[in-house]
């Protein structure tokens, strides 16, 4: 009868039900477990000291989130990633993770996904940022060079128009190069940032294209300070609300306009677990628009995913205003009437630094 010793496994990876795979930092494939052999269909003795590409096609986005992890600290998760090979079954589909290790090594984690609806299509939310990484970017790259042409070419008073385009366009590349490679807006990546440099940003923007049909106010609190925000995702959640807000605005054929204040919430203090422990004195940002109103039947709605109470549209923009929000631990309100609509954003106050 075997011993207590005898009966414990060697490596616990071997209990594992994931795939592991350890990777070096030239992408080879130093060590692999039981689950990993029968995932990529490999004995241990066929990949070990092999090039991963050689596993893996090297077009998978598996290399790019390798390569993420060479630069962040952070582990990278990536759900329903399609992983693909010369022998993987076809429509193979993980939930992965990527840790780098001492040594500039890497832990590859794959664990096959659940079935989902097949009308989500064979990679799910991973190929959607595929595509649109790919589908996008050049038209970017087209756009921003055509503005760098013009400005050459260009009168003085279009400069600030140009600035604006390239600004942007830059501004959308970035997210779609993160979108592309898995990130999601709950996961920001936090430096000083300051509001009303983004706040300025976008009014120039939303000035830019609604003409003057909107008068855009500003009523700003110099006093405030810097925060620890994600700058690209905070100023998408911003223009998403003044976008909204200028396009409600501008229903009637009388002025529009769009008032943009920041203050310090008095007497609020919120807990921010992302940034430590303890209260902390909030900022409080508000968009009032006058506007016909929200429906008081729709207010409770307002943020979830494919709600829109426009012609054609997607119900996308709120929900992407409160998942940002949310994410930096913040908290938005909306209070409307007929003639005014007012979001509130607040948010907790860390100074940089």
């Amino acid at each position: 009868m075997p011993t207590l010793d005898q009966t414990r496994p060697a490596n616990l990876s071997e209990l594992a039900p994931v795939a592991l795979l350890h990777i070096d930092a030239r992408r080879r494939i130093c060590n692999v477990n039981a689950a990993a052999e029968s995932l990529l269909q490999l004995s241990r003795r066929a990949m070990i000291d092999r090039p991963l590409s050689e596993v893996i096609y090297h077009d998978s986005p598996l290399f790019e989130l390798i390569d993420r992890a060479a630069r962040e600290p952070a582990e990278i998760t990536a759900p329903s990633t399609p992983v693909s090979g010369p022998s993987v079954p076809m429509r193979t589909i993980c939930d992965v993770r990527v840790r780098s290790v001492d040594g500039g090594d890497f832990i590859l984690v794959l664990g096959e996904a659940p079935a989902r609806d097949p009308s989500e299509g064979i990679a799910g939310a991973a190929g959607f940022g595929r595509i649109l990484g790919h589908e996008v970017k050049n038209p970017l790259a087209g756009i921003i060079g055509a503005a760098q042409l013009l400005e050459r070419q260009g009168l003085a008073e279009q400069a600030e128009l140009l600035d604006i385009i390239k600004d942007e366009a830059r501004r959308i590349e970035r997210l779609v190069n993160r979108l592309s490679a898995f990130e999601l807006f709950s996961a920001p990546r936090m430096q000083s940032c300051n509001v009303h440099a983004l706040l300025d940003k976008v009014i120039a923007s939303e000035r830019a294209a609604m003409g003057p049909k909107i008068e855009f106010k500003r009523e700003f609190d110099p006093s405030l300070p810097d925060i620890q925000a994600d700058p690209d995702h905070l100023q998408q959640a911003f223009q998403n609300i003044v976008r909204n807000a200028a396009e409600a605005a501008s229903e009637d054929n009388g002025r529009g306009e769009v008032t943009i204040r920041t203050a310090y919430a008095a007497g609020l203090a919120m807990r921010q677990a992302r940034l430590g422990s303890g209260l902390r004195r909030a900022m409080l940002i508000s968009f009032e628009d006058n506007g016909h109103g929200i429906p008081r039947e729709r207010q409770a709605t307002i943020f979830d995913v494919f709600q829109s109470s426009k012609s054609g549209g997607r119900g996308l923009g709120l929900s992407v205003v409160s998942e940002v929000v949310t994410a930096h631990g913040g908290q938005i309100r909306v209070d409307s009437q007929p003639g005014s609509t007012r979001f509130t954003v607040l948010l907790p106050l860390v100074e940089a630094g």
